[in-house]
This record gives structure tokens, C-alpha cells and sequence, in this order.
């Protein structure tokens, strides 16, 4: 079993059967629909969502066609499946014996652990060439927004270049002596300066004696127990904190459920914003379900009066909150509109 294989069956898991295993494949892509969101809070799984951006769907459709030749997978009628007993001796024995990513958040950091990234690597490639007196040399990134960021960063810092290099090189040291949750390298390897140039991913995973996958998700946990490191002790870290304080959101929300939630704050009405931005009002909903899931201030009770949410965890503590359908055949005059919410204010 691959490390991938093993993240799969162990997401699979969670969906208990309940969902279709492309839900599976939305949450690692990343899916931007208030079904994969909510999916991922529901089932736990938050971690693995947007963690694998570019899986594509025949290499996904491989993956599960392996665990089903090793009998670690059943597949039922259409796309639903069964965890067969080996698999779950076999997924248990394989994180006994490899650690879980557990700092991984996918849900949390989404793309911007990535800018993150690039920024980090184009500043620390900028500064320890200029620190060596050396202008001559290729930036790592031809992203012109992440090398306007960085040139910007550098002008705005009253340090000198090698003020900032060192002060920059004394956090990322605090952090990685502070008992991360993997090797250092895994990160420091991919790092590009003066006279030396960062390894890729399959280099770096060759390097260290993992299969890509694995590497890939060492990696990912390493920098999001960095990020967890920075935004919780920002003051001891303020140069790591200010490269991603600029693009990091508390409450991750789609662009159009952002747009929703500021009419909302307006005291605009569903009907109101359907008409307004000519979307569907079962879209609308699901952009506040999407608030719900990810803001623990947003307040529901427009939408819902406490005695009915009380009434719906009641009933779903009883039988599950996974199925929708159970719930709304005990409750009259109830929209699967506001159990949804119920459920993602109350997560």
C-alpha cells in the first residue's frame, strides 16, 4: 500500500459509507462547492481537502483500483463502496508504523500555504545572493506577484539586507529546534541561495528514501505546523508572520460566498440577494451554510429559531448527522435548508 493509497482509505473511512468515493477525489482537489466544504467538516476529514490540487481523475480512478485488487476495498452498486476487514487491519497497521500528518490542514490553509511558499523561497533566495554580493542570478518563481511581494517586502524593512537574512534564519532555526512534527530537511532541502540550487520534489523525496506522495505530505504537515507555529506566536516570529498575514483568512470562504456574507451583514435578505446577484436562492443558501461551517460567530437565528435548532441536534444525536433525509421525516415544517445550517453551526 502506497502512502496515497493509505491517505484514501483512511478519508474513505471517515465518509462511513455515506458519500460516493469521487467525494473523496473533491476533497483532495480542493472543490469549492458548499457540498465538499461541508463534507469535509462533517466527516473530519478538513485535513486532506486541497491537499492534492492537481490529482487528476484517472490517476485518482488508479489509485482506487489498486486498494480494490488488494482486496482493501469493495466497490457496491454505481460509485458507492465497503471497506473490506483487511483493509481496516491494513490501514491500521500501516499509521502504527508511519506516522499521520497530523498538522495537516488543508482546510485551514488552502492555497495560501502555498503562496507561503513561494514568497519564503523567493526571499530567502534574494537574500542570500545579495548577502554574497551577487545580483546575477534567476529567481526560482516568474510569478510577477510573488516578485513584486518579495521586492516590496524587502524595500518596506528599515534592517539591512543582512539584518533581515539573519533575523529571517533565526526564526525558521527557533521553529525547527522546537520539536517539529518531521525532519527539517524535508523542508530546508527544496530551499534555492547563493551557489545553490533547491531540490524538487522528486529529488528531495529520492533524497530522504520516501515514495513522492509521502514526501509530498510530510512536506505539506511540516510547513502547516510552520504556519500553526507562526500565526499562534506571531510576535516571536514577525517576519515569517508578516509573508502571510496579508493573504491568510481565519474564516476560509469562496469569493462569491464572501460577497453573500457582506450583503448579509447588511441586513439584505435571501430573497434579496438571489435577485441582486442573479443567483439561485438554493445557492444563496448554501453560501451561508458555508458561513456557518466556517465562522463560529456568524448567527443563524434569521434563518432559524433556537427552539427548531435545538429540535434538529436533538434528532440527530439520536440517529446520525450524516443523513439528512432521517432527520427531515421527524420534523414538519422544517427545510433540509435549516437542518444543514443546524448541523454546520453546531459541527
Amino acid at each position: 500500500m502506497t502512502f496515497l493509497e493509505a491517505l484514501l482509505l483512511w478519508t474513505l473511512k471517515q465518509l462511513k459509507s455515506e458519500r460516493t468515493v469521487y467525494a473523496v477525489f473533491h476533497l483532495f482537489k480542493g472543490k469549492k462547492s458548499s457540498q465538499t466544504i461541508q463534507d469535509a467538516y462533517l466527516y473530519q476529514v478538513e485535513s486532506v481537502y486541497y491537499t492534492l490540487p492537481n490529482l487528476t481523475r484517472s490517476s485518482f480512478d488508479e489509485n482506487i483500483q489498486s486498494l480494490i485488487s488488494q482486496s482493501f476495498l469493495q466497490m457496491k452498486e454505481g460509485p458507492n463502496y465497503h471497506i473490506t476487514e483487511s483493509g481496516e487491519y491494513r490501514l491500521h497497521d500501516y499509521f502504527t508504523k508511519k506516522s499521520f500528518p497530523a498538522f495537516l490542514n488543508g482546510m485551514k490553509y488552502q492555497e495560501h500555504a502555498f503562496v507561503f511558499w513561494d514568497r519564503l523561497g523567493i526571499l530567502i533566495q534574494a537574500l542570500s545572493n545579495l548577502v554574497n554580493n551577487n545580483r546575477q542570478y534567476y529567481p526560482i518563481s516568474r510569478d510577477s506577484k510573488i516578485l513584486y511581494w518579495v521586492k516590496q517586502f524587502m524595500m518596506s524593512q528599515k534592517m539591512s539586507k543582512h539584518q533581515l537574512a539573519a533575523a529571517l534564519y533565526d526564526e525558521l532555526y527557533s521553529i525547527f529546534l522546537d520539536d517539529p512534527p518531521e525532519r527539517p530537511e524535508i523542508i530546508v532541502f527544496r530551499l534555492t541561495g547563493y551557489k545553490q540550487i533547491g531540490k524538487t520534489v522528486e529529488q528531495s523525496a529520492g533524497k530522504l528514501s520516501l515514495e513522492t506522495t509521502e514526501y509530498w505530505y510530510r512536506f505539506l504537515n511540516l510547513l502547516h505546523y510552520v504556519l500553526d507555529e507562526v500565526l499562534e506566536k506571531r510576535y516571536k516570529y514577525p517576519l515569517l508572520f508578516s509573508i502571510i498575514q496579508d493573504v491568510y483568512q481565519p474564516f476560509p470562504m469562496t469569493k462569491s460566498t464572501m460577497e453573500t456574507y457582506q450583503l448579509l451583514l447588511n441586513n439584505y435578505t435571501i430573497a434579496d440577494i438571489s435577485k441582486m446577484r442573479n443567483l439561485k436562492e438554493n445557492t444563496i443558501q448554501d453560501h451561508i451554510i458555508e458561513i456557518a461551517l466556517n465562522n463560529p460567530n456568524f448567527c443563524i437565528q434569521p434563518f432559524i429559531d433556537s427552539n427548531t435548532e435545538e429540535k434538529i441536534l436533538q434528532i440527530a444525536k439520536e440517529i446520525g448527522k450524516q443523513k439528512l433525509k432521517p432527520i427531515k421525516e421527524k420534523l414538519e415544517n422544517v427545510s433540509y435548508f435549516q437542518i444543514r445550517l443546524a448541523l454546520a453551526k453546531n459541527r
